[in-house]
């Protein structure tokens, strides 16, 4: 091949990936887009926020590669968190992150009033992340369950810092008398269920 012919290659493969990446940035944005569209439905219709109940149930499934992403600030955090809790700002959550599948993953985002919560929700869902969700009621609602105290537990909250030392921080289900709940989360491969309770 001439020097002139291996230069019109060239030229002919740079157009040819130009082009492709041109209907590729669209397309990539499109998709984007219909998720983002999905997850405002979902946020909508809250099929994707789950109750304290439902999360305490994931949280004791040995079956479950449970990620519990804390969206509050440090000091919150600092005072009372879930047990395994990552702390994580919203600005800062990189969906590229979480790209790699995990079988039978489950993502929760965790705040203090579900509205951070759901700006990360629809980030995440519109990276194509599977399997998101929200805990219901943010960590007010989990403390109205399991501290004992208050409904919005401050009582908890006033013992000072104990982070996830706090029993409410993985409450014991065997003596917890648990509102029965419909379980929104679904795990690949597992069987249609029901209402739960205290069983699942």
């Amino acid at each position: 091949m001439t020097g002139v012919g291996k230069k019109l290659g060239l030229i002919l493969a740079g157009s040819a990936a130009l082009s492709l990446a041109g209907l590729w940035n669209p397309l990539s944005g499109r998709r984007a887009h219909a998720r983002e569209n999905v997850a405002d439905i979902a946020l909508a219709k809250r099929t994707v926020q789950i109750s304290p109940a439902e999360l305490a149930h994931l949280m004791h499934n040995r079956q479950v590669a449970l990620t519990v992403f804390d969206l509050r600030p440090e000091g919150e955090f600092n005072t009372f968190h879930l047990l395994d809790a990552k702390r994580v700002d919203r600005a800062t959550l990189d969906p590229s992150t979480l790209k790699k599948p995990v079988p039978r993953r489950v993502i929760v985002l965790v705040d203090e009033n579900e509205q951070i919560a759901n700006r990360a929700y629809r980030q995440l869902a519109g990276a194509g992340i599977p399997q998101v969700y929200i805990l219901e009621g943010g960590i007010p609602a989990w403390l109205a369950l399991f501290s004992g105290h208050s409904e919005n537990g401050e009582d908890t909250l006033a013992a000072g810092s104990l982070g996830g030392r706090h029993p409410a921080s993985y409450p014991n289900l065997e003596h917890a008398d648990l509102p029965k709940f419909e379980p929104k989360v679904k795990l690949l491969g597992a069987g249609k269920k029901g209402a739960a309770g205290c069983g699942g």
